[in-house]
Parts: structure tokens; C-alpha cells; sequence
């Protein structure tokens, strides 16, 4: 019942759209947008009003908006029809019920929409919401075993300052972005307030909504894939695994295994192996009193020495003084 509400509020043509409609060209609103288009060039904090770090709009229709990114995190929702975008040079078509999520230094550019398409502009002007602490994995989650699945699914996409979720099946997440649609264009009072706190609902739900995606295709990943296998022994024994017990435990020729995870993983079994054992002996130095030197022989390496040199290569820092900085 909401959506048809908000639908029907932004369905009318405005002034601006008129304009766009008559021309086919982009119409400027405000003067900074004179120079969109240009290279590296970022809107601005106009937008906000003060007090007010969250603004949501209606995009205007019938003309193509020029590249540009931004200096706050925006959202764009499509509640009706499709818009055609280029962001970070890929061309992507969003759909009625996705949501794309824009960091600070995406860049994007969109095709002109149609009377029947409605796209929402979400911005966010608070410094503290970042893309990256929604894609935050869980610890049990992290690690070789789960950056190889997702860099191979996902590609260049897992790492982008971009995403897209749908939010078809997400009944809830799609009442909080309407709640803040509905605040925000009938301006009741305490309406900024309750758009403000709806919007750190709205950011937990779309970190539980990513997260459970990425949990389906680690899980589908995993089933028979066995680089994945690899890596997950070599996450479990990392002290003590050789090659030679791993080629054995894999049932493959031991040549044939080490050429197999150079190619897939561009790292040596050897480089891998000192990875794992340095991330564990972080952990140990920043979550335990052990000394050192057990630290050192407790996670494989076979001399304090060799652990100190590893060590300061993957951190730039002794494990003293990572231990001193974490107290």
C-alpha cells in the first residue's frame, strides 16, 4: 500500500522533467552540476541541508546524467521500470526492487529514464557509513579459503566500491526504505529524526541481506572445487602441512599439485603456507600474553629469526611492536 503511495507522489512530471522531456538534455538544478561530466569530478555537500545529513530524491527523467561521483555514499532504489548505468566503466541495467549502493569514489553515469521508470537517490553525508563495513565478513568466514571463492564468483565485483542487492524476496528491507520515503515527502515532525534511525535499521538489514547472498555461493562453492580443499587444509595445518602430506592427502602427484596452486591462486605452496602461519601469529600476539618466541614455534616457523624477517615483510612491524600498538 506504501509503495503505491510514493509511486503515485513521484509519477507526475515536474518542472525540471518537463524541461528534460522537451529538450532531451540534461537541465542543470544547481550551478555546480555546470561541470558534470568532467574528469574526476565529485558533487559536493550541497545537497544537504544543515542538521540534515540524509537526503532522498526523485531522479529526474528524460535526459542522461553525465559522469561524476560524489563526496558521500548514495544509494539508488528502483522502485518502478529500469535504468540503464554505467558505473566504474561496466554497464549494468537496474531492476525494479534493487537497490546499488555507491561508495565515495564510484564513478557513474545513467541513461535518460522513462516516464514509467522512478529511480530514488539515497545520499548519506555521515562520514562513518562506509560500503566496507557492510561487505565485513564474519571471522569464521575470512580467510585464503573464502577471498579464492569470492574473487573466482564474483570477480572484480568483490572488491569494487559498488553493489547491487535484490531486494525482491527482502519485505522488510523494502518497508524501511519506504518508511524513509514516506518521511521524507510528507515532512512530519521529528521526520528527520525517525529517517535517521531508520537508516541504521536499514544499513544492518542490508549487511544481514549481503552477507546471507555471499553465505549461498561460499557454500555452493565448496562442494566439490578442490582448490577449495587445498586451502582449507592448508588454513587447518598450516605449522606443520608439507607439500609432500598434501600432494598424499589430495591423492596428486606432488609437481602436479604445486603447478595447480600457483595457477589458480598466483601464490606457491610455500607462500601461502607463511601467509597462514603470519595472520595466526597476529592473532596470537594481539590476543594473547604467549611469548614470542612460542608464538613463533607454535604457529611452524623454524626460527625466530626467519619468523621476525616474514614477519616485518607482510606487516612492515616487528611482532613486538604490533604487540605494544595492540595493548
Amino acid at each position: 500500500m506504501l509503495k503505491e503511495q510514493i509511486i503515485q507522489h513521484f509519477s507526475p512530471v515536474d518542472d525540471w522533467e518537463e524541461k528534460q522531456c522537451q529538450t532531451g538534455r540534461f537541465i542543470e538544478e544547481f550551478a555546480e552540476e555546470r561541470e558534470l561530466g568532467q574528469p574526476r569530478f565529485k558533487i559536493q555537500n550541497h545537497l544537504f541541508h544543515e542538521n540534515h545529513p540524509i537526503v532522498i530524491r526523485k531522479h529526474r527523467r528524460f535526459a542522461p546524467y553525465p559522469l561524476h561521483s560524489h563526496h558521500f555514499l548514495e544509494f539508488n532504489y528502483m522502485l518502478q521500470g529500469t535504468s540503464k548505468q554505467v558505473v566504474n566503466g561496466k554497464e549494468i541495467t537496474l531492476k525494479e526492487n534493487q537497490l546499488l549502493l555507491l561508495d565515495t569514489d564510484s564513478q557513474h553515469e545513467l541513461a535518460a529514464l522513462g516516464e514509467a521508470d522512478l529511480l530514488l537517490n539515497f545520499l548519506f553525508r555521515t562520514k562513518d557509513l562506509k560500503l566496507s563495513s557492510l561487505k565485513r565478513t564474519d571471522a569464521e568466514s575470512a580467510g585464503m579459503t573464502y577471498d579464492f571463492i569470492m574473487n573466482a564468483i564474483l570477480g572484480p565485483n568483490y572488491h569494487e566500491n559498488y553493489l547491487i542487492l535484490d531486494l525482491t524476496k527482502e519485505v522488510e528491507a523494502r518497508m524501511t526504505l519506504e518508511q524513509m520515503i514516506s518521511e521524507s515527502i510528507n515532512a512530519r515532525r521529528l521526520g528527520q529524526e525517525i529517517t535517521e534511525s531508520l537508516s541504521q535499521v536499514l544499513f544492518l538489514q542490508l549487511s544481514r541481506i549481503y552477507q546471507s547472498q555471499v553465505a549461498a555461493i561460499y557454500k555452493d562453492a565448496t562442494q566439490d572445487d578442490v582448490m577449495v580443499k587445498i586451502l582449507q587444509r592448508i588454513e587447518e595445518s598450516s605449522a606443520t602441512l608439507t607439500l609432500n602430506q598434501l600432494a598424499k592427502d589430495i591423492g596428486y602427484n606432488r609437481n602436479y599439485l604445486s603447478n595447480l596452486i600457483k595457477k589458480r591462486t598466483q601464490s606457491t605452496f610455500k607462500e601461502l603456507v607463511t601467509k597462514e602461519r603470519l595472520k595466526n601469529a597476529q592473532q596470537l600476539l594481539i590476543a594473547t600474553t604467549l611469548p614470542i618466541e612460542e608464538i613463533s614455534q607454535y604457529t611452524g616457523f623454524s626460527s625466530k629469526t626467519q619468523f621476525y624477517k616474514k614477519f616485518r615483510e607482510q606487516y612492515g612491524q616487528t611482532p613486538k611492536e604490533l604487540r605494544d600498538q595492540a595493548q
